[in-house]
């Protein structure tokens, strides 16, 4: 992985590339930030370049021997640990060795990935993955040999929040007992489901959102997208290449979100339980699923929010047309200081429980019965 095959993250690539110049290399690191950011393919090219055996200004060479290994994720002192779950085949004890191949072959393709889609990868879609006990000793058994080929011995933990609680504290001593030169690189999204002993010892780098002219050039160049389809849509993926590649595989479906959204809003406005009942058991059907149920929540948002910038910017800033923009002409009135913030909140959880299997039609028909009272609050005026 080079740095220059990651999408925008130009200061931070200069500033990992800085600090391996200058030999302030950390044993330990956290990197934090959404996968849709580019953290993981970030820490596997700051990686490739520390290990580079003929460094460019910018980036690693690509063709020295140590190189080679690291495009392929093949290098003998590169090791990565990831959440993984049992299987058909694989009974008791997994460990991310089991998984490898399917891991390397995942990153070739696209290292923007999230773990939904490395649970549908490895066939655990219905599960929770761990990194678990047995995990944590492969790794000190690795980390415990000599670096074969490099000055440094790697391991990339991906998704560390998945750390079960024995393994977390053997990481512990693992970062406060290095092995050798080694460089531990922890990869997560929120550093508050770690050990606070263990993001206190650790280098943080946060991963900002990825600029939004760097995902248009992104989706012109690598999607083909047109450029303005490409900016509408970098402005809704908020500098995340994977919200971003997301918005361009369901355009088709972006129709039937605004129906769904506008007749959910007329039937919760109205307090009318036949209307929401009929369209919670149209949301709740197995075969809408729960990626589309995720989908349209995410645009739900989206259009809450178009709502509230148009009640007090106007349409200055406004980022809908057509059926959508006059729909949201006649509703932007009933988003507001007085209830945004408890829309915004129920949305939010809603798309938390339904990653995680919530039973889809009491959780929507109480999200319905919420909006039907949040949407009468009336916005407060003043007197002068």
């Amino acid at each position: 992985m080079h740095f220059k095959d990651i999408v925008g993250q130009s200061h931070l690539k200069s500033r990992l590339i800085q600090t391996v110049n200058a030999g302030r290399i950390s044993h330990a690191q956290l990197f934090v930030g959404k996968s849709g950011y580019g953290s993981l393919p970030l820490a596997i090219a700051y990686a490739q370049f520390v290990a580079c055996k003929n460094k460019q200004k910018e980036d690693s060479c690509g063709t020295c021997s140590s190189c080679i290994k690291f495009n392929k994720l093949v290098h003998p002192d590169l090791h990565f640990s990831f959440p993984v779950s049992t299987t058909s085949s694989i009974k008791a004890k997994p460990v991310s060795d089991d998984f490898i191949k399917d891991w390397r072959a995942l990153n070739i393709e696209n290292p923007y990935f999230d773990l939904e889609e490395w649970h549908k990868t490895i066939g655990i879609e219905q599960k929770q993955s761990l990194i678990n006990v047995a995990e944590s000793q492969a790794i000190i058994k690795k980390l415990n040999l000599k670096a074969f080929e490099s000055e440094f011995k790697f391991l990339l933990i991906w998704k560390p929040e998945n750390l079960n609680a024995q393994a977390s504290n053997k990481l512990l001593k693992l970062i406060e007992e290095p092995v050798g030169k080694t460089i531990i690189i922890l990869i997560a999204e929120d550093e508050e489901m770690l050990l606070k002993t263990i993001t206190s010892r650790t280098q943080m780098i946060r991963v900002p959102p990825i600029e939004a002219i760097e995902i248009v050039k992104y989706l012109s160049n690598k999607k083909q997208v047109g450029e303005e389809r490409a900016q509408q849509i970098a402005v809704l993926s908020e500098g995340d290449v994977l919200r971003a590649e997301e918005k361009v595989h369901v355009s088709e479906d972006s129709e039937m979100d605004f129906e769904l959204f506008a007749s959910w809003m007329r039937g919760c406005y109205e307090a009318n339980i036949e209307k929401m009942h009929a369209w919670v058991e149209q949301v709740s059907d197995r075969k809408f699923g729960r990626e589309r149920q995720k989908q349209f929540l995410e645009y739900a948002l989206e259009v809450m929010r178009e709502g509230m910038i148009r009640n007090y910017a106007g349409t200055s800033l406004q980022r809908f047309d057509g059926a959508e923009g006059n729909f949201l002409k006649k509703f932007a009135p009933f988003v507001h200081e007085n209830n945004v913030f408890g829309i915004m909140e129920i949305l939010n959880d809603a798309h938390y429980h339904v990653s995680r299997n919530a039973y889809a039609k009491i959780l929507f028909m109480d999200m319905s019965m919420k909006f039907a009272n949040l949407l009468r609050v009336k916005k407060r005026t003043f007197v002068s």
